[in-house]
């Protein structure tokens, strides 16, 4: 087997990892800070050790990372947690996941917000800072969302031209990292929020992820319980991370997260995806048949979008599965705008080779001859 889906979930994982969770599953399975036992307070410090260690990785304080189950959940937490008006207006780039979209939409049943896709140049895809800018002044941004890394085409979003100019206009602006955050790490100075995936491009496992409050918007709690401490309130903390967390914490994913970020730290996953991503580009252009979905300066990381001529994207997918063992994924990836964007409405979204950093180039050369056979 041939796997280039990594950017729905990394695979394999880090030995390492492996065998964290399972010694989390046999050693480490108990409550954090729920009783005055050994145990307990070890998983505690386990758990503040690896808040720290995520912190780092965005140069923010451990006390603004809080940890969730999925980037979903941290998007919807966000995105119920701002206090929306109607009348407001939110924007969003072409490239946003329905982890992003749907929650808006679902905001927007009850509360008349209007919800505004952000114009990008469709040769350089860059944003039309001009245009934008002119939109902002009619209709005020109440807050504005971008990915780091378009999970269709592993584009890499000049978000913080984005941000900065929102920010001109007091605009509430969260940064979608869950593509690549642990790899190639943000830089949160115009973002008031950051989301992170563990089972993405942190290789962990599922079951762990968060956001880290990198500004200063105070979200309002919409998921709350018992979180170990301070039992006799009945309101939630108010502030840092607890605020957020309520629940038993997935203790054994956040293990494997801690052992994760050790693995990242010592191994160099961002050249990697460069050099494999620079020979997927040079060899798959070769192929006649093959449409790529690039800007013109081919810059995309890690993922790389195509269609080949006469056949629907599942159809590529279903023969190189069944035909190569080589696992890719198609169709329209859980976003919505992105495939009016770069024209991939005919052969119904995109075929998608989304690399790791166990893939190889020998890897890729068995893909390359079995996409000539088509």
């Amino acid at each position: 087997m041939i796997y280039f889906d990594n950017s729905a979930t990394t695979y394999p994982k880090p030995e390492e990892v492996y065998k964290a969770l399972d010694y989390a599953n046999r050693n480490l399975a108990f409550n954090s800070g729920r009783g005055l036992y050994k145990q307990s307070s070890n998983i505690a410090e386990m758990i503040l050790d690896t808040r720290k260690k995520i912190a780092s990785f965005a140069k923010v304080d451990f006390n603004k990372v809080v940890f969730t189950s999925s980037a979903t959940e941290s998007l919807n937490l966000i995105i119920q947690g701002i206090d929306f008006n109607d009348g407001d207006c939110v924007y969003i780039t072409p490239f946003e996941h329905n982890a992003i979209v749907r929650p808006l939409y679902n905001v927007k049943k009850s509360i008349d917000i209007e919800i505004i896709v952000i114009p990008f140049d469709k040769k350089t895809w860059h944003p039309d800072l001009q245009k934008i800018e002119e939109m902002f002044s009619i209709k005020k941004p109440k807050a504005v969302f971008a990915s780091q890394v378009s999970n269709v085409t592993g584009f890499e979003l000049d978000y913080q031209s984005i941000f900065g100019l929102s920010k001109q206009y007091g605009a509430i602006t969260i940064l979608d990292s869950a593509q690549i955050f642990g790899v190639k790490n943000p830089e949160l100075n115009n973002s008031d929020f950051c989301v992170f995936a563990g089972h993405k491009s942190l290789y962990a496992s599922f079951g762990i992820a968060g956001f880290i409050i990198s500004g200063d918007y105070n979200l309002a709690v919409v998921k709350s319980g018992g979180n170990g401490s301070d039992s006799l309130n009945h309101e939630m903390p108010s502030k840092g991370f607890a605020k957020y967390e309520s629940g038993s914490p997935n203790s054994v994913a956040i293990y494997g997260l801690n052992v994760s970020c050790d693995w990242l730290r010592n191994h160099n996953v961002l050249d990697h995806e460069i050099q494999l991503t620079r020979y997927l580009l040079d060899s798959i252009s070769k192929i006649n048949k093959i449409k790529l979905y690039l800007p013109c300066d081919k810059n995309v990381l890690g993922i790389v979008s195509f269609s080949v001529d006469g056949y629907l994207s599942d159809d590529v997918s279903s023969i190189l599965s069944e035909e190569f063992n080589i696992l890719v994924r198609s169709g329209y990836h859980c976003s919505p705008f992105v495939h009016e964007f770069i024209g991939s409405e005919e052969s119904k979204g995109t075929v998608r080779i989304s690399l790791g950093a166990f893939n190889t180039k020998e890897e890729i050369d068995v893909l390359i001859d079995a996409l000539k056979t088509l």
